[in-house]
């Protein structure tokens, strides 16, 4: 769910700028309830969701995972129904696995949990520390099955093949070593996932996050054999958001390639927003398929898409550079400061784009789609509270609200 999907380094520099809208999803989970009241996740009947928030003070972080049924609840969350963990932990889960997994922000570490009545239930633990993982990275699992699920490690360019039932390392996998480049932070893209096979994308940003490489890899994996198969491609760069349309597959560019394409507007640093297609049926990129909303957004607007909605809308946050510092030397936080706002078009057309009312403001990192529903969060520059907002109607609908920031959100039924 979402976030610009890049190096660990530049998740926390994005993350460090955003003052003013985080985006989010809503939650309630219950460790003990009075009889009557068993909380969510009890039936097996409609959606749930988990939710990770986190609130900050002084330096010290206390995060919380909460169970919600609906996320568009107009209600505050209330956190003594939430579990409790210190740190940076991660969130690994998939709908219909029947678990979830919780990393730790301290060592290499995975915690299997259960809900079981509404509670959270620890489980086993296994380390990745043996392998030579530091630190885990947000978004890094795929899990696929409730036996089998990989771990993209960008630092070391290998995947880990682990029993998520079990809790145990089955094997690694090698990736080539030239996918790291020396004085670049490799990115890799969000998974992207179908019936036997899962995709990412490999590229490179400057350490400073002002440029992207360009070019890009795509990585497949058979799921059945493990059997891993990768493809240079040379027309986009910076592929960090996927989508899945029935079973064909979108990778598009990240909001650093814009920042590269605005200020130096060279391409050796970026380039308009750009869409590679893996087709149904195909193993590979599209080679007669590259798409781009910037036609559409017409001059003086650089977009980035960041999240498709089942209905195929693709949903874009658009900087204005009449607004957005784009002079020379301008940083990454100087890009992300003010300007931006949404948009929606059609990812079949690319055509007619509509703009989401309201003022420009901050560069948002963080998304939730739910079927034809896409969701952000707004919060105070403090971030005292935030308030989950629906944006696929024709007026912003506010929704659940909770103390703090979102990092991050997973369906679990």
């Amino acid at each position: 769910m979402g976030r610009n999907v890049l190096s660990v380094g530049m998740r926390r520099a994005a993350w460090g700028l955003l003052a003013g809208a985080a985006l989010v999803l809503s939650a309630c989970g219950d460790d003990k309830t009075p009889d009557g009241d068993k909380g969510p996740g009890v039936g097996e009947e409609g959606p749930l969701f988990l939710v990770h928030s986190a609130v900050e003070t002084n330096g010290s972080r206390t995060n919380y995972f909460s169970l919600v049924e609906s996320l568009d609840q107009a209600k505050t969350l209330d956190y003594s129904k939430s579990l409790e963990l210190p740190g940076r932990p991660r969130l690994y889960s998939a709908k219909g696995v029947g678990f979830f997994a919780i990393g730790s922000g301290e060592a290499p570490t995975i915690t299997r949990y259960e809900v079981r009545d509404g509670a959270f239930v620890a489980g086993t633990s296994m380390s990745f520390q043996q392998l030579g993982v530091k630190r885990l990275g947000a978004q890094a699992v795929h899990f696929v099955s409730p036996t089998k699920a990989y771990y993209k490690d960008d630092a070391q360019a290998q995947i880990i093949v682990w029993n998520p039932a079990e809790m145990r390392v089955v094997k690694t996998i090698e990736l080539p070593k030239e996918f790291i480049k020396q004085g670049y932070s490799t990115g890799l893209s969000q998974w992207a996932t179908r019936e036997g096979e899962a995709f990412f994308a490999v590229g490179w940003s400057t350490t400073v996050f002002d440029a992207v490489l360009p070019g890009a890899i795509l990585v497949r994996i058979d799921t059945a054999t493990d059997e891993v198969t990768w493809q240079e491609d040379s027309r986009c760069r910076d592929l960090g958001k996927t989508a899945r349309i029935g079973d064909t597959l979108y990778f598009f560019s990240g909001v650093i390639n814009g920042l590269g394409y605005a200020v130096k507007g060279t391409e050796s640093a970026g380039q308009q927003d750009c869409i590679l297609r893996i087709s149904q049926g195909q193993k590979r990129f599209d080679a007669d398929y590259v798409g781009s909303a910037a036609p559409a957004l017409g001059e003086k607007k650089v977009g980035t898409v960041i999240a498709v909605t089942d209905d195929g809308m693709a949903w874009l946050q658009v900087a204005d550079t009449t607004i957005t510092p784009t002079a020379p030397g301008t940083t990454y936080r100087e890009w992300y400061y003010k300007g931006w706002s949404w948009w929606r078009v059609p990812l079949a057309t690319l055509r007619d784009p509509v703009r989401v009312p309201g003022e420009p403001g901050a560069y948002s990192a963080f998304t939730i789609t739910s079927g034809s529903n896409f969701f952000i969060s707004q919060s105070g520059s403090d971030y005292a509270l935030s308030t989950l907002v629906e944006l696929s109607t024709d007026t912003p609908k506010p929704g659940i609200s909770f103390p703090g920031f979102v990092l991050d959100v997973a369906r679990i039924r």
